[in-house]
Parts: C-alpha cells; sequence; structure tokens
C-alpha cells in the first residue's frame, strides 16, 4: 500500500500570529485560505515551502475554534505538535490495519473542510501519539 506524509500539525493559540511567523520569519508560503471546520471544531490553514523538494508535504497550523475543542489541552500542555498525516488509498483498510495493530482510533472517519471534504480519521498508537489518516483522492 502506498503511503506518504502529507502534513504535520501543529496546535497554535493564534492561526493569523502563527501564519504571520512562519512565512516573514522562515519563508514558507501559504497554500490555502484559513478553514473553519465547524465539525472538526478547529480552524486549519495549509502552508509549504516555496521550492519544496518533499511534494505535498504541508505544515497544518489548527487553532480552536470554540471551546471545548479537539487541541484545548495540547495547547494546555504547551506541546504544540499536535499530529502528522499519512495519506491512504483506502481509509477503512488503514483503519482497520491500525486497530489489528493495537491502535483505537480517537475520531471515526469524518470529511474535512480543509481537504475538500476527504475523509480524515485519527487514531491513537502503541507509542503514545496521534496519527491522522487522510483518504487519497479517487
Amino acid at each position: 500500500m502506498q503511503r506518504k506524509i502529507h502534513h504535520v500539525g501543529i496546535a497554535v493559540p493564534s492561526i493569523n500570529e502563527a501564519i504571520e511567523f512562519h512565512i516573514t520569519g522562515l519563508g514558507m508560503k501559504q497554500e490555502s485560505e484559513i478553514i473553519e471546520d465547524e465539525v472538526l471544531n478547529v480552524k486549519v490553514v495549509l502552508l509549504s515551502f516555496p521550492h519544496q523538494h518533499i511534494e505535498n508535504a504541508y505544515l497544518e497550523l489548527v487553532e480552536p475554534l470554540r471551546k471545548p475543542s479537539p487541541v484545548d489541552e495540547i495547547l494546555e500542555r504547551k506541546n504544540r505538535l499536535y499530529h502528522y498525516c499519512i495519506e491512504v488509498p483506502n481509509l477503512k483498510h488503514a483503519l482497520k490495519t491500525a486497530r489489528e495493530n493495537h491502535g483505537i482510533i480517537v475520531k471515526r472517519p469524518t470529511p474535512a473542510k480543509l481537504f475538500n471534504g476527504r475523509l480524515i480519521a485519527f487514531v491513537w498508537t502503541t507509542s503514545n501519539y496521534l496519527l491522522e489518516f487522510l483518504e487519497k483522492r479517487k
């Protein structure tokens, strides 16, 4: 099964301040509009490095939309690295494999506005980190 890292998610208290820092301070560029995803209760945006050599490896900034939000606890702990995301051709198969390897599904398949309705799901791994699966476009 072909997989690749699609993005790394970072929780931020202010998405606008974080965008400014990453663009001005690190030379990144904004790849999407700021999306308010009411279903996931977050604001999100994708950034990338211009002329990056890794195709489609993005940085996703994630801000709580309203309380309670899935990223509140992460921000309270001051652990900003939130998750990394793997793009998979078949989400059901990826979740089945994760479960068979003792992963815990913490967010069932849900359409994500940032990815134009493509399905995402989150798994807590046996190594104690959060992994997101993004279903590849069909």
